[in-house]
């Protein structure tokens, strides 16, 4: 009687084991044909941002940091004081060309803030006259006095350049340089900034012309 009890149980046992492990196939198989997996203890599927898609409608009164939080950040970085103190002022007292603003923040979305770190201005939005305004920096010339006794813009020679004297000759007088030419405000690297406006014409990183190779006299006409 008790072998026969036994041989029961274990018949029973056999048919719940088969049943589980049945319906473990079948579960893993419905996962597998809908592409998902099972999610672990815990394990939540991040919801999307409802303002992702949400087109960005730019006007003067915009919260520019919340796109732009990386330039934002910069602006109470004392590692980069060309932010800084600027630091007092709001977006649109430097960034007055509100027709460009416009029109560069056409067609955008909110999901596009990630990028703004990376993306290189193609439109000048900065009016040098605002910079060069008697109650900011004022004019070139006003600042070529500040930093007359500069040392810290040199080339690869040594020599050092007052850098807001921009000596007067042909290609000078026919490529006059703006503020943001080498001022980019949100970056660190000044020098490198500036260095790279020279040397698209002092292309071997020399202030001096005739240094790098023989000059030959032009035919007079």
């Amino acid at each position: 009687m008790t072998h026969i009890l036994t041989e029961g149980r274990f018949a029973k046992a056999l048919v719940c084991a088969a049943v589980l492990a049945a319906t473990a196939l079948l579960t893993a198989l419905m996962f597998t044909a809908t592409g998902c997996a099972p999610q672990a203890a815990g394990e939540r599927t991040p919801k999307e941002d409802p303002l992702a898609s949400q087109p960005v409608d730019w006007s003067i009164d915009e919260d520019c940091a919340v796109c732009h939080a990386a330039e934002d950040a910069l602006m109470q970085d004392a590692n980069c004081p060309q932010a800084s103190e600027h630091a007092s002022l709001a977006c649109i007292e430097c960034h007055t060309n509100t027709d460009t603003l416009t029109s560069v923040h056409a067609n955008l979305t909110y999901g596009d803030a990630t990028k703004t770190i990376d993306l290189k201005p193609k439109e000048e939005t900065v009016d040098s006259t605002v910079c060069q305004n008697p109650d900011c920096h004022g004019t070139m010339e006003d600042m070529a006095k500040l930093t007359a006794d500069n040392t810290d813009f040199k080339d690869e020679k040594g020599k050092v350049q007052n850098p807001h004297e921009y000596p007067s000759n042909e290609q000078h007088d026919a490529n006059q340089p703006v503020c943001t030419d080498c001022h980019k405000v949100h970056s660190e690297e000044l020098q490198e900034d500036a260095m790279k406006w020279c040397a698209q014409c002092h292309h071997k990183g020399v202030f001096q012309c005739g240094t790098c190779h023989e000059l030959r006299q032009r035919a007079a006409a």
